[in-house]
């Protein structure tokens, strides 16, 4: 009987620990979510930003072309 009522309590506990598990998962989904909009917010300025750096230092000092490469406004 005594074992059968050990069970009981591991069940219990696994079940408990399971609760917390999906309340901190769904904690830190929060987090990651508020944190991912937060870094979009950052970002699209310092693309638009860095982009139009490289337009005023090669069109409008260096008098050339802006080179080809990674448009950073892509990947956000």
């Amino acid at each position: 009987m005594s074992k059968i009522v050990d069970l009981q309590d591991q069940i219990k506990e696994l079940k408990d620990s399971n609760s917390e598990l999906k309340d901190s998962n769904s904690e830190l989904k929060d987090r990651l979510e508020d944190l991912e909009g937060r870094f979009m917010n950052f970002a699209k300025p310092c693309a638009i930003g860095q982009d139009q750096l490289w337009e005023v230092v090669f069109n409008d000092i260096l008098k050339q072309p802006v080179p080809n490469g990674t448009n950073l406004r892509n990947l956000i």
